[in-house]
């Protein structure tokens, strides 16, 4: 969790010192440098539903993240946060902003551009968890 504390940490400074556009395309391209690196090294096909979920929960939960995938066809995914990456930006951003600058990332790289996602729940309007409903 000491990444996500330090991630948290880069995106108010950049906020703060500059704007929350800045820190939002600072905290993109920190997120998806990372994730970049990790994906490839795990080996994956894009576009093949089976392995985003393999690659993103063994990722996610490396990292300190219980996640799960209660829905995984050829067009549909849903994808549950159960552990918030960034509780502590609550308040310094709206979530859908900050979302996507690595759910996006997520999405294109291992499906495609032909998918898109939804959030439909969020821990940060009272939900549960946060859920993310991807389609072809």
């Amino acid at each position: 969790m000491a990444f996500f504390t330090v991630c948290q940490n880069l995106f108010i400074v950049v906020k703060e010192e500059f704007s929350e556009d800045k820190a939002l395309d600072i905290f993109s391209k920190v997120l998806e440098r990372g994730l970049r690196a990790a994906y490839d090294s795990m080996g994956f096909t894009k576009g093949n539903v089976q392995d985003f979920a393999r690659v993103l929960k063994e990722r996610d939960e490396s990292v300190g993240l219980y996640v799960e995938f209660p829905e995984i066809s050829e067009n549909k995914i849903i994808y549950q946060f159960h552990t918030d990456p960034f509780p502590g930006l609550k308040g310094y951003v709206y979530h859908k902003k900050l979302d996507d600058t690595y759910i996006a990332f997520k999405v294109r790289y291992l499906l495609g551009d032909e998918w898109r996602y939804e959030n439909t729940k969020h821990f940060w309007d009272g939900d549960d968890f946060t859920e993310y409903v991807i389609t072809k």
